[in-house]
């Protein structure tokens, strides 16, 4: 004789239904995380980059600072490191201490410069020898 009221095993397909449902919000999540995380990446490699226009722009002014007078004010240079083009603000100002001024260095992204600084050098110069 065959027993018919035996259970059944599986899963309905509510409960299949459900558990698809948990795996896709994971799979959104982990998708959400891993562009953020490109998107935090390429940041850091933006300011990396800038930090070295940044150090190179310093270095450029110390050294011609040895031959010529330094000038007091700004100037804006476009530069082309990393595969991207920079700009450049380098500003001198006068201090207390005579032949001694202040450098300040900003670098921007020249193809989207309103977005705002992507780093700052400040240091102090001299013109002597």
């Amino acid at each position: 004789m065959i027993n018919r009221n035996r259970q059944q095993a599986g899963f309905t397909l509510l409960e299949v239904l459900i558990a698809l449902v948990f795996v896709a919000f994971g799979i959104v999540t982990v998708i959400e995380v891993t562009t953020q995380h490109v998107k935090n990446l390429s940041e850091l490699e933006k300011r990396v980059i800038a930090g070295w226009v940044a150090s190179n722009k310093v270095a450029e002014i110390r050294h011609d600072a040895k031959t010529e007078k330094l000038k007091i004010g700004s100037d804006t240079d476009r530069v082309k490191q990393g595969g991207m083009r920079w700009r450049t603000k380098a500003k001198i100002e006068k201090t207390d201490v005579e032949r001694v001024f202040l450098l300040v260095v900003e670098v921007r992204d020249d193809n989207d410069v309103e977005r705002g600084l992507y780093a700052t050098s400040t240091t102090a110069v001299t013109d002597r020898s």
